[in-house]
This record gives C-alpha cells, structure tokens and sequence, in this order.
C-alpha cells in the first residue's frame, strides 16, 4: 500500500495535541535528530503510548515498525497509509525488513523498539534482537538511541524522551553493534 503523505500530517496532530495535553511529555536531545539522511529512531518501550511519543517529538515522518495485531480494521488501514510497517512475532518478516529498507534508501526515518515488545518487567531494559542495527548496516543509516522515562499521568508531567547521539554502526560486528545500542540507551535511561 502506497503511503500518503497528506494523510500523515492529517493525523499526526489527531495523536500529537491530545498526548501533548493530557500527558505534558518533556523532550531532551531534539537536536541529535538529523533533519535529513536514513535514521532508525530505536527506544525503549514500557508503554503503549511509546510510538506516539516519538513520532510527535520529531518534524520527520517515521515510519514504526508495529506488531502485525495493530493493523486490523479501519484503524490499521490507516496505519498502512501513513507508513506504519507490521511485523508478525514470532515470524521471519522478510517483507517488513524489506520495506523498512526501501524507506531507509530513500532518506526516511524508521522507528523500531529492539526490545521486540513491551518490557513489562522491573529491568531497565530487555535483551536486543539484533533488527535494527542489522537494518542500519545494510542501509548506512544512522542510529538515534532514545530513552522513554518516567510515567504517563494525566495532566501532569512525569513523561520525558530523550534522544542520543547518533550512532553509526557500519565498523562494528552485529552483536558489538547491538551492545553499543543498548548500553547508549541504558546511559540515557539512568541519567
């Protein structure tokens, strides 16, 4: 499916104004965020929010790697349009790497959380799949570790997202790469 620009700048404020409001969430590192050339947002993710809050903190489009259930019905329809990539757990996703890619050669941005789904445990961080530097050393993108801290609470602040350095992996093997990511976020987590 085709995505549609147009349709993206319609619904990021639908999802943008609302979290902004209810949730005040405070942003650190814009600045680490190219504004151009292949990035892979890659962050933690404790919340189901998570993807909304990158998404709203950064003017590039990015396009989330999202579980495969998300994109039933009207609402996953949307999602395709806007450049939402699903991923089925558990599967080879040959045709999401590949589509993922597309976007990374044509200059876009990718977000992806390497934990592989919602960290539900007291532990900072999940063990990395390997994805995402994967992805970034087939396509010579730029990594930007990001750390979701805090809680989500109603008109209160208590969210905040930060953003790294980016990280470029192209020297290191996949799993020193993969541990340089993770030990990047886990740094920001603790800060």
């Amino acid at each position: 499916m085709k995505k549609s620009k147009i349709l993206y700048h319609l619904v990021k404020p639908i999802y943008a104004i609302p979290l902004r409001l209810l949730y005040r969430p405070k942003l650190i590192g814009k600045q680490n965020i190219p504004q151009e050339g292949p990035i892979i947002f890659a962050a933690n993710h404790k919340m189901a929010f998570d993807p909304l809050l990158v998404l709203v903190s950064t003017k590039r489009e990015v396009s989330y790697l999202a579980k495969s259930e998300l994109f039933r019905g009207l609402h996953g329809w949307v999602f395709r349009k806007i450049g939402m990539i699903p991923v089925f757990r558990g599967k080879q996703n040959a045709a999401a790497v590949l589509e993922a890619a597309e976007v990374l050669k044509a200059g876009g941005a990718i977000g992806v959380f390497p934990e592989g789904k919602r960290n539900r445990t007291q532990e900072d961080l999940l063990p990395f799949r390997r994805g995402a530097v994967r992805l970034a050393k087939e396509t010579s993108s730029l990594i930007i570790p990001c750390a979701i801290k805090g809680k989500y609470r109603l008109f209160r602040k208590g969210i905040q997202i930060e953003f790294g350095k980016p990280i470029q992996v192209n020297s290191y093997e996949i799993d020193q790469a993969n541990e340089i990511l993770r030990e990047e976020i886990r740094k920001l987590l603790r800060k």
